[in-house]
């Protein structure tokens, strides 16, 4: 099948023809990029015209959660509300529909009265039924008394925490919320869970996104994650499945050359389980650290003989020194890392040494611009679980790019909403002056560099000659608008490998 898009301001990303006019398009790969419209194709050609938009090479998601996207869509994304009564209510109408009651995004920082719904007060507002919360980065939970019966919860373990009067809360952390939020998920129906990933691909589309990466977290028998992996490659975007089990052995039967994202090193700011080298500010500890460098290097290094590249969570200054200590090691019994693709995922309170490191090492630093965007304004989440000083020095996205790493960035949804446009905004007007992106580095993070995660910059990334043809035409070009309306472009077209799989109404 041959098709033109024309009338188009085309940002190929390719450096040997930067800009162009038309695109054609033959059996799902780009045939020419060219200046002017072509004569003489003959009536089967099917003429698209974009109307004066702009053409970009599809947007990678190089972390974000498929089923969870999904799951949390419309009336179970809590992102929205602002004050525990409206959280409360919309728990109760939930309640009245659902047997279980599953909601997630819910963030105490932008409510009203500062704090999570607690235990007793789901129970009145799910009226008996199950009901559990997961908060906007997943690294912890609330849930009521139903949810915590049916999940057998011990509320004698140190993760469940208790109120002054010593009363459970609700509010689970650490390994234990993790497990929870996983066994009652899985309580919901398989029909549930492959709804969902449908509802999140047609989101993905939406947002002009052709590649994304399933970070399946937790470790599920090999046959269930087989199951899934084989539901992801029919789906209308091209998935990249990646299981975050550390057995090496089931990511080879698997398939693929990357795996991991959430192999968790630590937690979360926001749950304040973050693995740090200072105490919070706003609370006691240094987070939670649940593996070390020794750990990570053996399983690096299994990896690595097997040509498998694992990504790893890790938010916190001292969760990243355990992933590059143990990649060092990895690179001291090899010689090097070349051939390997590994990353760190998040990659936030992060020091100088640490980005002179991963520069060298070879390190793929998969970040979540959006993060900045959301949290690191002044006053912010960042500053109230850190201080200014520390909260300053995050998410430093400019300083990783002038030191040679590459950087791919994400989403996390449903953490931050499934948009590379957000994202690609928020590097641009990163709080902190000196770590904003320009716009052709920005699109990188999400196109051409991101392809080089997954191995796949010989396939697509840039739009030239011979490449799939993934793109996404857009109201307008992101470097023709002013910095701060870039959020506010529109996805028009969506493509995969030439097919149209999204019409903007």
């Amino acid at each position: 099948m041959l098709s033109l898009f024309v009338n188009a301001d085309i940002l190929t990303l390719d450096p040997g023809q930067p800009r162009a006019r038309c695109l054609l398009v033959r059996d799902g790969r780009v045939e020419k990029v060219l200046e002017e419209r072509p004569t003489g194709l003959g009536r089967g050609v099917q003429v698209v015209d974009c109307a004066g938009g702009a053409i970009v090479p599809g947007f990678h998601d190089c972390h974000m959660h498929l089923t969870a996207t999904g799951l949390v869509h419309g009336p179970h994304n809590l992102g929205d509300c602002r004050s525990l009564s409206e959280l409360l209510g919309r728990v109760a109408d939930l309640a009245r529909s659902d047997a279980l009651v599953y909601a997630g995004n819910f963030d105490e920082s932008r409510l009203t009265e500062g704090r999570a719904p607690t235990r007793r007060e789901l129970d009145t507002a799910g009226s008996g039924k199950p009901v559990l919360l997961s908060r906007v980065d997943g690294h912890s939970c609330v849930a009521n008394t139903a949810a915590l019966d049916a999940l057998g919860i011990d509320l004698g373990r140190p993760e469940v925490e208790r109120d002054a009067a010593g009363e459970p809360t609700g509010r689970l952390i650490g390994q234990l919320s993790y497990a929870a939020q996983y066994d009652y998920v899985k309580l919901l129906p398989v029909s549930t869970h492959r709804r969902a990933d449908r509802i999140a691909a047609q989101a993905a589309l939406g947002a002009g996104i052709t590649t994304l990466h399933n970070v399946i977290e937790g470790d599920a028998s090999y046959e269930e994650l087989a199951e899934i992996y084989i539901d992801n490659a029919v789906l209308p975007v091209r998935v990249i499945s990646k299981s975050c089990t550390t057995s090496v052995p089931k990511v080879k039967r698997l398939g693929g050359r990357i795996f991991g994202g959430d192999i968790f090193v630590d937690g979360s700011i926001g749950s304040r389980t973050a693995a740090l080298s200072d105490d919070y500010r706003d609370g006691r500890g240094r987070g939670l650290l649940y593996l070390d460098w020794r750990d990570l290097a053996d399983l690096f290094h299994e990896a690595a003989e097997s040509g498998l590249s694992p990504g790893v969570h890790a938010i916190g200054d001292q969760a990243i020194e355990q992933a590059l200590t143990a990649w060092e090691e990895v690179a001291r019994r090899r010689g090097s890392l070349e051939g390997l693709r590994p990353s760190i995922d998040h990659f936030e309170i992060a020091r100088p040494d640490h980005i002179r490191r991963a520069a060298a090492l070879g390190v793929f630093l998969s970040m979540q611009p959006a993060f900045d965007y959301l949290w690191g304004a002044p006053g912010g989440m960042y500053e109230q679980r850190l201080g200014l000083e520390r909260a300053q020095a995050m998410n430093r996205l400019g300083s990783a790019l002038r030191a040679g790493c590459v950087l791919c960035a994400g989403s996390d949804s449903p953490v931050t909403p499934l948009s590379a446009l957000l994202g690609i905004h928020a590097a641009v007007n990163h709080y902190q002056a000196g770590e904003r992106l320009d716009v052709q580095s920005a699109l990188r993070a999400y196109t051409a560099d991101a392809a080089r995660l997954a191995f796949l910059e010989d396939q697509c990334g840039v739009l030239a000659e011979g490449k799939l043809a993934d793109f996404v035409v857009l109201d307008k070009a992101p470097d023709r608008v002013p910095p701060e309306a870039i959020k506010d472009i529109r996805v028009q077209m969506t493509v995969v490998e030439g097919e149209l799989r999204y019409r903007a109404a």
